[in-house]
């Protein structure tokens, strides 16, 4: 990977944590997603008035299908989370996608990994699992876990990160970059709508925005940012692997952020975790 391939990867976490952070402190996820999105294709609406290219139809094609896994993402993560505990949803979710990436790189993209590269996602997969366990005794919790509906939400959520991942860098050689971010987002806002509708009514959505008030706006520019700097490094020649589990540098930076400055209750297991990330992205980094 290169430098300048990397250092878009670490600013697109960064810019992500924003994201985690106000998700978190929302009140009703699924209506503070929907906002987030609505407002993210708002505020980036200059890519259509200034940046407009026609979309080849096997592009489009490529988009439709992206954007039904990052929708059925959303429901995903927000079913699971109904369901169990952020300490077995997140390690599920987040160890899940960077591991089935490998297999898509290999299988579907043709993409070609090094050994260090594969060894560094596999101890940044393991760094995401561990990074939000209560102890460290608790590592087959999650796992347990799984004959409740939660988990297996936070499976499919891991699962369809994977896939999105993997058609996006389809889909990048295709139609510019910052476009097809734009496109996608609204495809899947379009799929998105009617299930945030069913689930919370236009009463939670309105009540949603009067809580969060300026957290959506934030989160929309913060997402919609930090994705499209993930497939400007795809585009760029980073293999989906590589791009797919650096940016998930975003949950540790996060964590550390509800420790430090949050105040929430820290322990070992979470430094233990950012290491093993850190040893991860130095080894795609290095190796990859």
């Amino acid at each position: 990977m290169t430098p300048s391939s990397l250092l878009l990867l670490l600013i697109s976490a960064c810019l992500h944590v924003v994201t985690h952070i106000s998700l978190k402190r929302s009140h009703d996820r699924a209506a503070f997603v929907w906002w987030m999105l609505l407002w993210a294709g708002v505020l980036f609406s200059p890519i259509v008035i200034f940046g407009w290219r026609p979309i080849p139809l096997l592009g489009l094609g490529v988009m439709l299908l992206s954007s039904v896994f990052e929708a059925l993402y959303f429901v995903a993560i927000a079913e699971a989370y109904r369901g169990a505990d952020l300490s077995v949803v997140y390690p599920l979710a987040r160890g899940t996608g960077p591991l089935l990436l490998v297999v898509w790189s290999l299988v579907l993209l043709r993409e070609k990994l090094t050994v260090g590269g594969v060894f560094g996602i596999g101890l940044i997969a393991l760094g995401l699992y561990m990074v939000n366990l209560p102890r460290l005794g608790a590592w087959r919790e999650p796992l347990r876990a799984l004959r409740a509906p939660g988990p297996r939400w936070a499976i499919l959520a891991g699962a369809c990160i994977s896939v999105y991942t993997a058609v996006d860098k389809v889909g990048i050689g295709i139609v510019e970059p910052l476009l097809y971010t734009y496109v996608a987002l609204w495809l899947s806002l379009l799929w998105l709508t009617p299930w945030t509708l069913w689930k919370v009514g236009w009463g939670d959505l309105r009540r949603e925005l009067g809580f969060s008030r300026w957290s959506t706006v934030l989160a929309g520019f913060t997402t919609l940012s930090a994705y499209a700097l993930v497939l400007l490094a795809m585009w760029r020649g980073t293999p989906a692997s590589y791009a797919g589990s650096v940016r998930e540098v975003s949950v540790v930076i996060g964590a550390a952020f509800g420790v430090l400055v949050l105040k929430e209750n820290g322990s070992l297991i979470r430094i233990l975790a950012a290491a093993l990330v850190a040893a991860g992205v130095t080894s795609v980094a290095l190796l990859g």
